[in-house]
């Protein structure tokens, strides 16, 4: 079978658990993990190479800011005889370039929200290969996978050529998330940081306030908005589990148990924004109703007044009154979780983006393969 590397440059972070999971229906192509570190151990029957010893004049620096690959690296990549290189992340997508060109195989790229928004990966900063070569990458590689229109838009604004990107949505995997025994559960699931909207959230709950009487409030993770919130909770009455930082193995359990779950991301100061939130696509697979804001691509997920309700970025009472409506019409909330489903299973299911993803790869590849060497053809 032949082999795809898929440069992660921190391969494996806790976090992202939906990179190595992209590769789940291949059935064509092999994916080779390659990247600098390792940030976990790998899964099971995983193909692993770490690069940091691969390095020659000027070590992980040189390949990183300047491109060099060493005869080394070169040599150990090649022996794989890989057909193509998907990278993950903007970020990934430069230092995979030169790698590309080394293999002459083509480049896919995929974006995922903060490397297509964020301030520092928009602005002119030399300092940073990404932002010295990200125009070149863009024309080099064969495709850029967008993981939402929004993406798509934010990307093609900074001059990323339309005709390179294919929207590719974010994905969850039906085996893993399903409807559980449901309770009066409101969840949030995610970092408690300003992109994330806790703080709107947490307004939003105060403003419900005794109406949450027999539901359990269920807001899981961390982060450094964490300790002034908790204390605004607190000051509001409002009774609510905290559970803390949970492993992606535990979140179906959650996403099962719930029935409304809070998506009230937004985009931050430093310009980082979502891609289409994964935990979006994971309630839904799970029947759980939407409470989100019209933020990135989640209105490309969640079908207000269907699956769920939008309302604008920090509109804590908008938040509310949606919420409230939740509450007091669990059957109408239930039937908008039966919703999700359907419509996750049907665009978002992770076995059927993953086919996909792989034919986007064979198909960069044989286009590769039919052009032949650099300047073989006019």
């Amino acid at each position: 079978m032949p082999n795809v590397l898929a440069y992660v440059d921190e391969m494996f972070t806790p976090s992202e658990s939906f990179v190595h999971r992209a590769y789940r229906a291949f059935d064509a192509l092999a994916p080779i993990f390659v990247g600098n570190s390792l940030r976990s151990p790998a899964p099971a029957g995983t193909q692993v190479i770490n690069i940091k010893t691969l390095h020659g004049f000027g070590g992980e620096a040189g390949f990183k800011q300047f491109g060099w690959v060493s005869e080394q690296l070169r040599e150990r990549l090649a022996a794989e005889r890989p057909v193509a290189i998907h990278a993950h992340f903007g970020k990934g997508g430069v230092y995979a370039m030169p790698l590309a060109r080394a293999l002459n195989v083509p480049l896919v790229v995929t974006y995922y929200g903060g490397d297509a928004t964020k301030k520092m990966n928009t602005s002119w900063l030399p300092v940073r290969a990404y932002n010295r070569h990200r125009s070149e990458m863009w024309r080099e590689a064969a495709l850029i996978l967008p993981c939402s229109d929004f993406i798509r838009r934010e990307l093609a604004m900074r001059g990323c050529p339309n005709e390179k990107m294919i929207v590719h949505y974010n994905s969850a995997d039906p085996e893993r998330f399903g409807p559980g025994e449901k309770q009066n559960i409101l969840l949030f699931a995610g970092r408690w940081t300003e992109k994330k909207g806790i703080g709107t959230l947490i307004a939003a709950l105060a403003r419900v306030g005794p109406r949450l009487k027999n539901w359990r409030v269920r807001l899981l993770g961390d982060g450094e908005l964490k300790a002034p919130l908790v204390r605004q909770l607190h000051a509001a009455g409002v009774q609510a589990e905290l559970p803390g930082w949970i492993p992606a193995d535990e979140m179906p359990k959650h996403f099962g148990e719930a029935t409304i779950v809070c998506v009230p991301s937004q985009r931050a100061r430093s310009g980082d924004a979502e891609g289409l939130p994964l935990v979006c696509v994971e309630a839904m697979l799970s029947n759980c109703a939407l409470a989100a804001t019209k933020h990135a691509g989640i209105p490309e997920c969640v079908e207000d007044g269907k699956t769920g309700y939008l309302v604008d970025e920090g509109d804590d009472a908008a938040l509310a009154d949606r919420i409230a409506r939740m509450l007091d019409d669990p059957a109408r909330t239930r039937a908008m979780g039966e919703a999700g489903r359907a419509l996750a299973l049907d665009r978002f299911n992770l076995q059927k983006l993953s086919r996909r993803l792989q034919d986007h790869l064979l198909r960069v590849a044989g286009e590769r393969e039919l052009a032949g060497p650099p300047g073989l053809v006019g």
